[in-house]
């Protein structure tokens, strides 16, 4: 797909959800043809552990998805759940997982987003048309638990975002530990996933002024404004087109199920989390080129 084409479907995308502000899946396939534009392909790899665990998995699973990149995370956007809510597993959803998931199961995969967005009219109404977007409060991710759903998270969150830096696997983890608190206390069970490529799409602005006046505005507002371009000064929007976007799903971490967890259990477990990342990402860094990176933790 080329870059005019591109942009094209993204602007349809948008102008269709402006009418559409509830799930449709032709918007949703719509959005999925910017894969085209990544000329080495954009792919989820699954290990066979995760595979088998979320088969037999009854309260569903959180998909913890890192990292962030400049914006909206091209393997959280286009590797997430919308794959699932396109309704053509055939084309979209890997054979094995297709396999393993009853139909019903994959369609009703969701994610969840900074609820400022759910504040932005036009933002609002694609997320809506996606359909597996929900705003990340307490109390959306216990319901989506207690449906049993199986949803999506950026756990870096726009700290995440400040912290990009092109050519760097940065992700923000190390102060960010209330997600594991949720998990315990819904006995939740946890997909690591690494995007591979993310950290090359964009460069960015990220001098130390900059970074303090979007965390300002993060604290003040709860949002930042990203600085970032692609490598084509009339479509600076996009991104580069000649990296390729590799997901691993990683083997699962199965939390127990504690009501009231202590400091000491969600410190314990949130270390494991964090280690667990870490090998993930060393099992597979020389598979996708990336042999001589190292994982930053922040």
């Amino acid at each position: 797909m080329g870059h005019v084409q591109t942009s094209a479907t993204i602007g349809i995308c948008i102008l269709s959800s402006m009418a559409v502000a509830r799930h449709s899946p032709t918007l949703c396939r719509c959005f999925l043809q910017s894969c085209g534009y990544f000329t080495k392909g954009v792919t989820v790899h699954y290990e066979p552990e995760m595979l088998s665990a979320i088969a037999e998995s009854v309260v569903g699973s959180l998909w913890c998805m890192h990292p962030h990149g400049t914006s909206l995370g091209m393997g959280f956007t286009l590797n997430g759940a919308i794959r699932f809510r396109a309704h053509d597993e055939e084309r979209y959803v890997h054979p094995q997982f297709r396999q393993t998931m009853p139909q019903t199961r994959l369609r009703a995969a969701d994610g969840v987003q900074a609820p400022v967005l759910f504040n932005l009219p036009l933002v609002r109404n694609l997320l809506k048309g996606l359909g597996c977007c929900t705003p990340a409060t307490k109390k959306n991710m216990f319901g989506l638990w207690k449906r049993q759903a199986d949803f999506g998270i950026l756990p870096g969150g726009m700290e995440e975002v400040a912290l990009y830096q092109c050519g760097r696997e940065r992700v923000y983890l190390s102060k960010r530990a209330g997600f594991i608190k949720y998990g315990l206390q819904n006995g939740a069970l946890l997909l690591l996933a690494y995007t591979f490529g993310e950290s090359d799409l964009y460069q960015s602005l990220s001098a130390g002024t900059i970074r303090q006046f979007q965390m300002w505005t993060l604290n003040r507002f709860g949002f930042i404004i990203p600085i970032f371009w692609g490598p084509r000064w009339y479509l600076p929007w996009l991104p580069r087109d000649d990296i390729p976007i590799d997901t691993v799903v990683g083997s699962p971490m199965q939390l127990p199920h504690i009501p009231n967890p202590t400091t000491e259990d969600v410190v314990k477990y949130h270390t494991l989390y964090m280690k667990s990342l870490r090998e993930l990402f060393d099992r597979h860094k020389s598979r996708f080129g990336y042999e001589d990176r190292e994982l930053e933790i922040l």
